[in-house]
C-alpha cells in the first residue's frame, strides 16, 4: 500500500513537471511568434523563471498587451537579473544609464553593466570602458578603461578597437605605442570604421608605427572621406593640394575641403580660406567644382 502511494505521488509530481515544461515552452514560443496575448497570459504563470520575468518586463515597459508600466517592468528585470539572467542585467544597465523609465543613475548602470560584462556581453564591456575613461558612475581610471576596451575588442567590438588605437596613440592608461595603435586602427578600419580609417591614414601619412606611405594614406583617407568623415575629407584635400602621394590638384583640394567645411570642420574652413586667398579665387569661381569631381568620388567609392 505504501509503495502504491509513493508511486502515485511520483506520477502526480511528474505530471505537474510536464505541465510546467509545456507552459514554459508555450509562453516563449508565443512571445517569439508575437502572439503577445497568449504570451502575456502564459508568462505570468512563470513567476520563478528568469527569462519569463525578463520578457514580461519587456511587455510592461513597452505597453504590449497590457498598460505601460515602466516601474513594474524594472522591478521584473531586477528580479530576473538577480537570478543571473544576462539580458536583464544588460537591460538594467541601459535603463539606468539613459534614465528611461527611471531616474538616471550611472552608479547603478555601472553595477549592472559590470554584471553583464563579466559574463561576456561585448556591448557592456565597451560601455564600461567608456565609463571608466570618463568617470561616469565610477572613479575615473584609464587603466581599467583600457582593460575593458581590450576585452570588448578581443570579442570583436569595432568601437573598442578604435578606442584602443587612440589610447595607444595618445598614451592614455598605457605607454604610447604607435605600432599597437596602428594595429588596432587597422582592425577597426578593415571593418569599416570611418574614424579608424582616417586615423590609420594619418599614421601612414606621418610614418608613425610604420614607414611613411602616402599611397596608403591616400587610400584610407579616400575610403573615410567618401563616407562623409570630415577629418578625412580635410586631410585628403591637403594631400591633393600639396601633391602627397598624388599629383597636385587644387580643384580636388578645394572640393574635399568644401565637403569638410560644410560639416563645420574649422580646420577645413581655414584651409579653404587660405587656398582661395593664395590663388586669388573666390567660391563663385569654383561653384561647379563639385560636379567636376563627382566621377572621381564614385571612382574611389566601393
Amino acid at each position: 500500500m505504501k509503495n502504491i502511494i509513493i508511486i502515485t505521488l511520483l506520477t502526480i509530481t511528474s505530471l505537474f513537471a510536464i505541465k510546467d515544461s509545456f507552459t514554459v515552452k508555450d509562453a516563449f514560443t508565443a512571445y517569439d511568434k508575437k502572439d503577445y496575448k497568449s504570451a502575456f497570459f502564459e508568462l505570468q504563470k512563470l513567476d520563478k523563471n528568469p527569462k519569463a520575468l525578463y520578457l514580461l518586463g519587456n511587455m510592461y515597459y513597452s505597453g504590449i498587451q497590457t498598460k505601460e508600466d515602466k516601474t513594474k517592468a524594472i522591478e521584473l528585470w531586477i528580479r530576473s537579473a538577480n537570478m543571473g539572467f544576462i539580458r536583464a542585467q544588460y537591460k538594467l544597465g541601459n535603463v539606468y544609464y539613459r534614465g528611461k523609465g527611471t531616474s538616471k543613475d550611472t552608479k547603478k548602470a555601472f553595477y549592472w553593466y559590470e554584471k553583464a560584462a563579466s559574463k561576456g556581453v561585448v556591448n557592456a564591456q565597451f560601455v564600461l570602458g567608456g565609463m571608466c575613461e570618463t568617470g561616469e558612475g565610477v572613479k575615473k581610471d584609464s587603466q581599467k578603461a583600457h582593460s575593458w576596451y581590450e576585452k570588448a575588442a578581443a570579442n570583436g567590438s569595432v568601437d573598442a578597437q578604435f578606442f584602443l588605437g587612440i589610447m595607444y596613440e595618445k598614451g592614455k592608461g598605457v605607454k604610447i605605442n604607435f605600432k599597437k595603435a596602428l594595429s588596432w586602427y587597422q582592425k577597426a578600419a578593415d571593418q569599416g570604421d570611418i574614424g579608424a580609417q582616417s586615423n590609420l591614414a594619418t599614421m601612414y601619412e606621418e610614418g608613425r608605427g610604420t614607414k611613411e606611405d602616402f599611397s596608403k594614406a591616400l587610400y584610407w583617407y579616400t575610403k573615410s572621406a567618401n563616407k562623409g568623415y570630415s577629418t578625412a575629407q580635410h586631410r585628403l584635400g591637403l594631400m591633393y593640394y600639396y601633391g602627397l602621394g598624388v599629383n597636385k590638384d587644387v580643384e580636388k583640394a578645394i572640393y574635399w575641403n568644401k565637403k569638410a567645411a560644410a560639416q563645420g570642420d574649422i580646420w577645413a574652413q581655414s584651409s579653404l580660406g587660405a587656398i582661395y586667398c593664395k590663388h586669388n579665387l573666390n567660391e563663385h569661381n569654383h561653384s561647379d567644382s563639385e560636379h567636376e569631381h563627382e566621377d572621381d568620388e564614385a571612382h574611389h567609392a566601393e
